[in-house]
């Protein structure tokens, strides 16, 4: 033994925790197996950095085997919880190096390092522990037998079912709670039948429900439905996180929610209601969501109450949403609550549920104090359209608070009275720059042919925004004149201006409009740049093309971007090849919108492309490649993409290749 090594193994016997800590620091970068021993320990300090460090130090060396052996030693520690605490995290850590030494734990004589063993063996879950593990499932040990069961599941194998269910079928009771968990989680719809069999025991029906929720279909309501109404509240609140579990998974199927309504019954309600009271968030959204499914009215107040906490209150509109007209009485009450929060949901909602009835309500609440409340208001009289409540929702158009005005913007937008064409025409005029620009906006929407020429005159504004906003209303007005306006605009002082003259053009699909896009590619400012390259997309066809092909040779980085997410959507060998040649670009974003733009062509011959940019050093890169095998829709890329969510060491890359994966299975 060295000098240094001495030392060290008298500093971790020192009384100061940071001498102990460091001394551990020191051992694992000498890698010397003679360290891991003393390091072994050092995971019983009472002190848990020194822990920490050790585990750290151990997982350093090269000689693993002899760690793993350590650290299984470590595990028969019966009086120092610290030790075995350490020595399983370290083991879990090593992971499937470790698996053959823990297998052969699982036999030992002492239940407590075979349980110990198991438990890693769930953690890691490498296949190659199942038959171990199920052969554990006959230990005379009652906690040994538990943990197999419970890791089994956790390890999810499919060929630890039959002995798994063959343990449903016997008279150990206790070992029937892991047992059913685990049949749940590796979720093999063979199980559903011994599972079933079991709903009538009371003790089990609680793990049982959740089990079917796991791996169950909606065939299973008429039998799970009932527990709701279930007098002991952990079987009610399994019963509604098993069923809402099923619907989520079969969210496509419409017949799903029908068969939850047949099974249900005026009890089901009743503990519904009870569910949405209790302190699990997970439990109420669930509850409240299969209230929304029955559409009874009995849970409404319920759900109303609830609407001003924050954390459900999405969850509970779209349950009255789905509830509808039944919900209408209760949510005309509450258009009158204090709190605003419910007053804005209530309308909300009632504007989703479009009765015209509820008018006169809602037209009282324009004039509400809070202005969350008053721009839900005038959302929900948009949804119903009723031209009646469009004089009131003009003077919303000066409220205090944008989102209100553009709450009244959408809802004049959505009615369409051109009975009030008048009024807005003459708001382009007043002194109120907000009435200006908001009249400009539903103007344009309605696409009021004589609008044109007060809308020219507001192009001249001081105000850039409302000048902004008579730009996109000629834009969807459309005609000579318009154009006319819109070109003398592409002078305006103002960026945002410019900007939107530039997309407005795009809409207008004239040689007139191609012309003056084109003399814009010089503009000043590279965004209008960017927004003439996307109004020439818009406009499309050979012409555009022409004028967008070159812009790759020389422009400034934004607008060859710019380019080439136009050119993603077409089609042809001149954009393919163009695309290709963006793939040696020395810039970083203009090769990864290259990258996407492929994938989104479609074109097969883009996969040897991509395929070899596979291997591209940098992260970036990489991950939009996988992103682009996923849009390319050649499956030649599943093998690939597969290979790389199961072992790609970057995690963000792994979840882009599931993501990918489903992109290309959906094709």
């Amino acid at each position: 033994m060295t000098d240094q090594q001495k030392i060290i193994l008298q500093e971790m016997e020192e009384s100061d925790v940071e001498v102990r800590r460091e001394a551990a620091e020191k051992a694992g970068k000498l890698k010397d197996r003679k360290m891991i021993a003393p390091l072994t320990r050092l995971l019983g300090d009472s002190v848990w950095r020194v822990r920490k460090t050790a585990i750290d130090a151990l997982l350093q060396m090269d000689a693993v085997q002899d760690v793993i052996s350590n650290l299984i030693l470590a595990l028969r520690s019966q009086d120092n919880a610290g030790m075995r605490n350490s020595a399983v995290e370290a083991l879990i850590r090593i992971g499937t190096p470790a698996v053959p030494s823990l297998c052969q734990a699982v036999k030992d004589r002492d239940p407590d390092v075979q349980k110990f063993a198991i438990d890693i063996l769930g953690e890691i879950k490498d296949p190659r522990c199942i038959d171990v593990l199920i052969e554990a499932l006959q230990d005379p040990d009652e906690n040994v037998k538990a943990s197999a069961a419970e890791n089994l599941g956790n390890i999810g194998d499919p060929r630890a079912l039959q002995s798994l269910l063959q343990i449903l079928g016997k008279d150990d009771f206790w070992l029937k709670f892991p047992a059913i968990e685990a049949v749940g989680k590796i979720g093999d719809p063979q199980a559903i039948p011994a599972l079933q069999e079991l709903l009538e025991e009371k003790r089990l029906k609680k793990p049982v429900l959740t089990a079917l929720g796991r791996l169950g279909n909606t065939d299973l309501f008429p039998a799970l439905v009932p527990s709701i109404a279930d007098k002991k509240r952990t079987i009610r609140n399994a019963a509604v996180i098993g069923i809402s579990d099923i619907l989520h998974r079969f969210a496509d199927d419409p017949a799903g929610a029908e068969q939850f309504r047949k099974a249900a019954s005026p009890e089901t309600v009743e503990g519904l209601i009870e569910v949405i009271q209790e302190d699990s968030p997970s439990l109420r959204m669930a509850a409240i969501e299969l209230l929304g499914i029955l559409g009874d009215p009995k849970g409404v107040p319920y759900l109303i109450d609830f609407l001003g906490d924050i954390a459900l209150h999405d969850r509970i509109i779209d349950a009255l949403i789905r509830i509808g007209s039944p919900a209408e009485p209760e949510l005309m009450k509450a258009l009158d609550h204090p709190d605003e929060l419910i007053r804005k949901a209530a309308a909300y909602v009632l504007g989703h549920i479009g009765n015209q009835e509820t008018l006169d309500k809602l037209m009282a609440l324009l004039q509400d104090s809070n202005g969350h409340v008053r721009q839900s208001a005038a959302m929900a009289l948009g949804l119903i359209r009723d031209p009646g409540s469009s004089s009131e929702l003009i003077p919303l158009l000066n409220d205090p608070y944008p989102d209100v005005q553009q709450a009244a913007v959408f809802a004049l937008q959505q009615i369409r009275d051109r009975d009030q064409i008048p009024a807005l025409l003459h708001l382009l005029s007043d002194e109120s720059a907000a009435y200006r620009k908001n009249a400009a906006s539903v103007l344009g929407a309605l696409q009021v042919e004589e609008a044109v020429e007060p809308l020219l005159f507001t192009l001249k504004d001081e105000v850039p925004e409302v000048r902004k906003a008579a730009v996109t209303a000629l834009g969807r007005i459309q005609g000579e004149r318009a154009i006319e306006g819109l070109s003398l605009v592409l002078s305006d002082e103002n960026t945002d201006v410019r900007l939107a003259a530039a997309s407005a053009l795009g809409d207008f699909s004239t040689e007139a409009s191609i012309r003056i896009l084109q003399s814009i590619l010089q503009d000043e400012d590279i965004w209008v740049q960017c927004a003439a390259v996307k109004g020439l997309g818009k406009i499309g066809g050979a012409v555009c093309l022409d004028l967008l092909l070159p812009l790759l040779d020389h422009a400034p980085p934004p607008v060859q971007i710019a380019v080439i997410e136009v050119l993603a959507e077409r089609k042809g060998s001149r954009v393919f090849s163009a695309l290709l040649r963006k793939l040696e670009h020395p810039d970083m974003e203009i090769r990864r919108t290259a990258i996407l733009a492929l994938g989104k062509t479609g074109n097969p011959a883009a996969f040897d492309s991509l395929l070899y940019l596979l291997d591209s050093p940098d992260w970036s890169e990489r991950n939009t490649t996988v992103e682009a095998l996923g849009l390319l829709g050649d499956m030649r890329g599943l093998q690939y993409l597969r290979e790389i969510s199961a072992s790609d060491p970057d995690e963000l890359i792994r979840k882009t290749a599931d993501r990918a994966i489903q992109s290309l299975m959906r094709k």
